[in-house]
């Protein structure tokens, strides 16, 4: 659909709702031509949810950007051939059904390379294709329940707190599968062949505790909420109340921490950084009750040009502000159906090739079947005959 490092990569996106609509988003930013092949009449379930701009759901204009999509019904003979047809000509398929569905459609892996050998096949799902769970209903805040994340999200004295961002979703399952696709893309280059990657979320939310895991193997010692070494143990590396709202200290190494202590006045605190016990308790009173007198931009203003690692705590609209974040074009301003919108942009930098910064506006359901299919070379009459027996 453009440039890009993956222009002239097609993917086949089956995915519903988010890990495999940030997968592909990424993919899409980068380049690639994403179609989503959805059930007719239906589609992706992201469409349905609210709020709603016009007609159209934010979550699925946020998600689908620079995409098409093309209505197939995937139980249908009429339509599983149409589906193969794209097959043939494309690079990837990315799907996130339950194991077995493909297969049993006829249309999973080993049938799929037998029309592409150099497919791309990536399975996205809560557990992975095999092992005792694979078959189980889940969702994120299972999979990082069951990875042992949720446990340690909290504060101390106090039960788990569910992460305000879908963890494995957008870590365990997306980003694990652009990743697991693009090593894929790269061997096929040299082997010839395509592969199937096999994605599950609870496996990418362990891969994350790679720190805890090591500590833990160390010492024995399972970690305990709100008293890990970055999540609350040290008065050097916590989160403070201001006037108003929050600020983020993450002083942990002595020439900011010594920094910081010159700065609030209170260099006798500068052995504290790493206190313990009782005086762990004082040293964090103290700097609770110090940060509350003045407020988020008067301690920003204050600090500012020193290297003291401290900064606010955004909300999500001071976030959209953010100058840093604008300069990144972390923040893409456009227009979704006469309304002003603003979409996140991909963190993906490269000097030579780039992201796609424009924003394609998501596609409607099916809007662009008839394009699609026109481009693997059925003619008009061949559509329409897939659109009187339903498949399409």
């Amino acid at each position: 659909m453009g440039g890009g490092p993956l222009a002239g990569v097609t993917v086949l996106d089956l995915t519903r709702l988010l890990p495999g609509g940030y997968a592909t988003l990424i993919l899409a930013d980068l380049g690639a031509d994403v179609i989503k092949i959805e059930e007719p009449g239906r589609g992706d379930y992201i469409r349905w949810t609210p709020p709603l701009v016009g007609e159209t759901s934010a979550a699925h204009a946020a998600l689908n950007r620079n995409k098409r999509s093309v209505t197939i019904d995937l139980k249908k003979p009429e339509g599983k051939t149409v589906f193969k047809r794209m097959v043939d000509g494309s690079d990837v398929v990315i799907e996130s059904f339950r194991p077995g569905v493909m297969d049993r459609l006829g249309l999973g892996w080993d049938a799929l390379a037998e029309v592409n050998r150099r497919l791309v096949y990536c399975a996205i799902s809560g557990y992975g294709q095999d092992g005792p769970r694979a078959l189980e209903a889940g969702h994120d805040i299972n999979y990082i329940g069951y990875a042992g994340a949720l446990g340690i999200n909290g504060e101390e004295g106090r039960g788990p707190v569910t992460p305000g961002l879908q963890i494995g979703d957008l870590g365990g399952g997306a980003m694990a599968a652009v990743i697991a696709i693009l090593a894929a893309l790269r061997a096929r280059d040299v082997t010839g062949s395509g592969d199937f990657c096999d994605i599950s979320m609870m496996d990418g939310v362990v891969s994350w505790l790679t720190i805890h895991a090591g500590e833990f193997a160390a010492t024995r010692v399972p970690p305990e909420r709100g008293l890990m070494h970055l999540s609350g143990a040290h008065p050097c590396y916590r989160v403070y109340p201001a006037a108003d709202g929050y600020l983020s200290v993450g002083a942990l190494e002595p020439q900011f921490w010594s920094a910081l202590c010159t700065a609030i006045g209170r260099d006798d605190l500068a052995g504290d950084a790493f206190a313990t016990g009782t005086r762990r308790e004082e040293v964090i009173a103290e700097l609770e009750s110090l940060f509350a007198q003045k407020t988020r931009a008067e301690w920003s203003k204050e600090l500012e040009g020193l290297d003291v690692c401290v900064g606010p705590v955004n909300t999500l609209d001071e976030a959209f502000a953010d100058p840093q974040a604008r300069h990144r074009e972390m923040f893409i301003e456009a227009d979704l159906g006469g309304t002003p919108w603003t979409y996140t942009g991909n963190p993906i930098k490269l000097r030579n090739s780039g992201a796609i910064v424009t924003a394609n506006p998501p596609p409607g359901l099916g809007e662009h079947t008839y394009d699609v299919l026109a481009e693997t070379g059925l003619g008009p009459d061949e559509i329409e005959g897939l659109r009187a027996a339903g498949a399409i």
